[in-house]
């Protein structure tokens, strides 16, 4: 009899959790950044949006302890896992362009010259 009740709720967790990771803002922003050329540039601008995020969880961690609603609190626990996630994607981006740089290098170094003729 549990069991009936909880299904259709497990079923509506698994829709919602599939519609996030589509359409969640930062999902999109990884798909995109793991498909493009990776560039110092990129990596970059990923530390500095990481940089707001945590910032403004600060702000808002700071406001809730000043008397701010408590539900606030779970906006902190969101911009900490953004922070977290997007720290992570500029981590990984930036080892990627320096296994590029280091590909081309080596790739560079064992091109054979060919004899004049």
């Amino acid at each position: 009899m549990l069991i009936l009740i909880a299904l259709p709720v497990l079923v509506a967790v698994a829709a919602v959790h599939r519609y996030l990771q589509f359409y969640a803002p930062t999902n999109v922003l990884a798909r995109r950044v793991r498909t493009a050329f990776p560039t110092f540039r990129m990596v970059l601008a990923l530390l500095a949006f990481a940089a707001v995020l945590l910032v403004l969880m600060h702000v808002i961690a700071g406001s809730i302890a000043a008397g701010a609603p408590g539900w606030l609190n779970l906006v902190v626990l969101v911009l900490a896992w953004d922070t977290l996630k997007v720290g992570c994607l500029a981590l990984a981006v930036g080892l990627r362009r320096i296994s590029v740089a280091a590909r081309r290098a080596a790739g560079a170094r064992h091109r054979v010259a060919l004899p004049a003729s």
